[in-house]
């Protein structure tokens, strides 16, 4: 009997340590979950892209008359002021360090870039270009995440065909004209990898001159072409 007395005080002891260290437990703080901080990817704009994009410009041109034989001007000069639409394709590469974005681009586009002036008798000049490309440099930076502001500049080349009609008869000279082109834009990835940019470009093609053979025989006219695009496109980038 004393034996069951001791096993059952044993039991009872051991219940009240548990149930004492229950409590205990039950006292201490609970140790809260850390949370995990969301991570975020900086865009990165280094890599190669494609795209195509479309525009509108304006410009400026003149047909300055000279006498063949002199080199004297006769005192003709007409100012006329082209414009059309352009657009076409683009391909180039960058490599950001930092906030800085150096690159390169290549673009051709076709060109709708349409221009002249009809005087009394008839005569005149017709201008057309019917396409236009450039090679540049790109230089830019990130000011915000995703967002590239930029300035470009390079070789631009452009074809160019001017027509001088003196009534029924007229004549026309085309050729490739090289110049150069700057500008600024900005650049924003919606994606990964999709962008989207505006971008306004002046380019300059130098003076150069046409000699008449059959319209104005005797005469050469001289030509100062330049002209203000602003592009809007979208590219792709690997």
């Amino acid at each position: 009997m004393s034996r069951v007395k001791m096993t059952l005080a044993a039991g009872a002891t051991m219940a009240l340590a548990l149930a004492m260290n229950g409590a205990q437990a039950a006292d201490l703080p609970s140790r809260a979950m850390v949370p995990i901080p969301p991570t975020f990817t900086v865009y990165n704009w280094t890599g190669f892209y494609v795209g195509a994009q479309v525009g509108y410009k304006s410009g400026s041109d003149r047909t300055t008359e000279f006498v063949t034989g002199t080199g004297l001007a006769s005192g003709f000069d007409r100012k006329f002021n082209p414009k059309g639409i352009i657009g076409g394709l683009h391909a180039g590469y960058n490599q950001q360090y930092g906030a800085m974005v150096f690159g390169v681009e290549a673009d051709i586009e076709a060109s709708g870039y349409r221009g002249g002036y009809t005087n009394v008798a008839p005569t005149g000049t017709r201008f057309r270009s019917d396409w236009q490309g450039s090679v540049r440099a790109r230089l830019g930076v990130t000011p915000v995440d995703r967002l590239l502001v930029y300035v470009t500049g390079g070789v631009a080349f452009a074809q160019m065909r001017h027509s001088y009609f003196n009534g029924a008869i007229s004549e026309g000279f085309t050729q490739t004209r090289t110049g150069y082109t700057i500008g600024a834009g900005a650049e924003y990835a919606f994606t990964n990898n999709l962008t989207a940019r505006v971008e306004y470009r002046y380019s300059d093609y130098g003076r150069f001159r046409n000699a008449s053979l059959v319209a104005f025989p005797g005469f050469n006219y001289r030509h100062d072409p330049s002209d203000h695009a602003v592009r809007v496109g979208v590219s792709y980038k690997f």
